[in-house]
């Protein structure tokens, strides 16, 4: 992460606050899970369109444009990436709001023909959405179709590739499924609710030298789409500040492609993987729900983690909830900064004022500061109330073992 080291001021959080936290995470190297990867019995048991990652950034070649990265179907192991292909009846899509509603006012949206090493791939927008909600259908196609795994023009100025690549997440997920085991699905694909929901069996992460980034030699499917800025202003506008999530959807009735319900959604990284448990169906709730519905439905989850097992008081309670609803990512597509997760938020602290999410970034220990450490208070946004846990502010792992690219499509080639 390239957080600056001088002390946190009260400037860091400007408008809205938008956090993120949370861990993604695996016990085994045989029954591993990881990021947001297989979080419920429905995603184990289709796997294809299980959402992991979520990244925004500038284009490395071309300062006008921007970079979107949706990752799924993670913990493909090394070797076995030419057997994987996505899904070809489901849509998968990102969402941008513009107007700062946390509705949906574009979406790029991708389908795919086939299956194996010959999959067509046909994206969709930017384009005002015919339907918004859970409930979808594809749009008007862009006139480039491509081949997985394989780099084509969608259209004039979007880039567009969708294949394998390595893995880009990092996190020692095998001490956080130790800390946390109830966060994990079994991959018998039966869901079970465990009997002391957010109860910690560990209390700490391990220290360096220990630590390991248990994804280092995985595999993702990935989606990336790269595209003018100005193509995502309102009507009108200029590029400004965007709210992105993005989505997975099943066929909702025939025939098969007319219309898609809501499997999955996911924007910033470690808030339904972490802070809200497997059991009672809780991430299946807010993996079906909107935006909109966060206050409602995602607070109350948070709610429930931040008192137990973090302990903080109610101050930095809301403070924290004021940060993390609505489940949306943030990035100022006006800003020439490099992105850095949480940086709109942060008025640049984290590292740049694009905000978005860098491929390098280190949201795990971002966002353990925020839960378990002194962020808050030392903003002078919420008075300490003394119960940090500083063994569980950073799981001591870096970005060290990932291969990225300097350019598209960025993520390291398959291991």
């Amino acid at each position: 992460m390239r957080m600056q080291t001088r002390r946190m001021r009260a400037t860091w959080f400007t408008a809205a606050l938008a956090a993120s936290m949370v861990l993604h995470a695996a016990p085994s190297r045989d029954s591993a899970r990881a990021s947001d990867h297989a979080d419920t019995a429905e995603n184990v048991n289709r796997i294809s369109i299980d959402l992991t990652d979520l990244y925004i950034f500038p284009s490395a070649t071309d300062p006008s444009k921007v970079v979107f990265v949706m990752c799924v179907r993670g913990l493909i192991p090394t070797g076995q990436g030419a057997t994987a292909s996505f899904d070809p009846s489901a849509l998968y899509q990102f969402k941008i709001d513009n107007t700062g509603d946390s509705v949906e006012d574009l979406v790029i949206q991708a389908r795919f023909q086939g299956a194996g090493p010959q999959q067509k791939v046909h994206i969709s927008g930017p384009a005002k959405p015919s339907s918004i909600g859970t409930r979808n259908v594809f749009g008007r196609r862009q006139p480039g179709v491509g081949t997985i795994n394989q780099t084509f023009q969608a259209a004039p100025g979007i880039q567009v590739f969708a294949g394998v690549r390595e893995e880009p997440f990092f996190l020692d997920l095998e001490q956080f499924y130790t800390i946390f085991p109830d966060r994990m699905t079994p991959l018998t694909g039966m869901h079970v609710d465990t009997p002391n929901p957010n109860a910690p069996q560990a209390v700490s992460w391990r220290p360096n030298g220990v630590a390991r980034d248990f994804l280092a030699g995985f595999n993702v499917l990935s989606i990336v789409i790269e595209m003018p800025r100005a193509l995502l202003a309102p009507t009108g506008g200029v590029p400004g500040r965007i709210g992105v999530w993005m989505t997975t959807s099943i066929p909702a009735g025939r025939p098969i492609g007319s219309s898609y319900v809501q499997q999955e959604r996911l924007a910033r990284p470690l808030i339904n993987e972490v802070l809200v448990t497997v059991s009672n169906r809780r991430h299946e709730a807010n993996n079906k729900s909107t935006p909109t519905q966060d206050p409602a439905i995602l607070a109350g989850d948070l709610e429930s983690f931040l008192t137990f097992p973090a302990g903080r008081s109610p101050a930095i309670r809301n403070i924290f909830k004021a940060v993390a609803v609505p489940d949306v990512m943030i990035a100022d597509l006006a800003s020439s900064d490099p992105a850095s997760y949480l940086g709109v938020e942060t008025g640049g602290f984290t590292g740049g004022r694009f905000g978005g999410r860098a491929l390098d970034d280190d949201v795990v220990d971002l966002s353990c500061s925020l839960i378990f450490g002194t962020a808050i208070s030392d903003l002078g946004l919420a008075p300490a109330d003394g119960q940090q846990i500083p063994a569980l502010t950073s799981d001591n792992v870096g970005p060290d073992a990932k291969h990225f690219l300097a350019n598209f499509p960025y993520l390291g080639d398959p291991r």
